[in-house]
């Protein structure tokens, strides 16, 4: 996995020796909106969906395939999940723990070192683009939603902003 590229042969087996395979059915969870964080996934074979509750019902954050990470944060965080993701196919995944990797980061872990940097170094780079959408929103003309009250191509933008899930 990309997540992994900084990593040399001793660190990717330090991680993968506390990787576990999930197999997840067609139309079940891998995790739950509101659910405590146990861990990051990589989706190696089939395609999910990631959606979030809202007062009329779920709406679809993304959709998304075989490379994509999942729930990155609960590697560092103990932070409730943001988001249901659910199978809409057959899917295979791969599954890091969030205890096994806070361990490894006790004991002082490169492995787990790079892989913390790396989580850090893409969630910069999302608020960067986040502030810069935010003050676009506040500045300029654009069509405006009447139900949000925001332009209407700022908010596509930062939905796609936010749908970058992989490293």
């Amino acid at each position: 996995m990309e997540l992994c590229r900084a990593l040399s042969a001793a660190e990717l087996g330090a991680i993968a020796a506390i990787v576990e395979r999930r197999e997840i059915a067609a139309g079940k969870e891998l995790f739950r909106e509101g659910d405590a964080g146990d861990g990051l996934y990589l989706v190696v074979a089939g395609e999910v969906n990631v959606v979030k509750l809202g007062a009329d019902g779920e709406h679809l954050l993304a959709k998304l395939g075989a490379g994509a990470l999942l729930g990155e944060m609960s590697l560092i965080t103990s932070d409730a999940r943001s988001a249901t993701c659910r199978a809409i196919a057959p899917t295979i995944a791969l599954h890091v723990p969030a205890p096994a990797f806070r361990a490894l980061l006790d004991s002082g872990s490169t492995a787990a070192l790079k892989i913390a940097r790396a989580i850090a170094e893409v969630l910069a780079r999302r608020l960067a683009a986040m502030n810069n959408l935010v003050l676009g929103l506040s500045t300029g003309k654009a069509a405006i939603d009447k139900t949000t009250g925001m332009k209407t191509q700022q908010l596509r933008d930062l939905h796609r902003t936010m749908q970058v899930w992989s490293f």
